[in-house]
């Protein structure tokens, strides 16, 4: 939203969501288009922790797309969260889990 968020919109987004909790699946390719020229967005592997690059490109981006492809050994849970400000982000739960 340009100052305290990321918004959602698209397949599985019945309306503009504020940094909701995404659940991708393994093996698949998701894209996340930043267009806002600043809130890098980046994939993490903990809340505040280092980026998650396993199959990522343009990760931390802040004006272009991020490319997710996931890797079938991807953690069960992962983290989106802008480089600048750490209130921006959720989580992102990836399934079916591993043991």
């Amino acid at each position: 939203n340009g100052s305290a968020d990321y918004t959602f919109t698209g397949i599985g987004f019945t309306v503009t969501t504020n940094d909701p909790v995404l659940y991708l699946a393994r093996g698949r390719v998701y894209e996340f288009v930043n267009s806002m020229g600043a809130h890098p967005f980046e994939i993490r592997v903990s809340e505040g922790g280092s980026a998650y690059n396993a199959g990522v490109t343009n990760n931390a981006v802040s004006n272009g797309t991020l490319k997710f492809e996931i890797p079938m050994d991807a953690p069960n849970t992962l983290y989106y969260q802008c480089t600048s400000h750490a209130g921006m982000g959720n989580t992102i739960s990836v399934y079916p889990n591993t043991i």
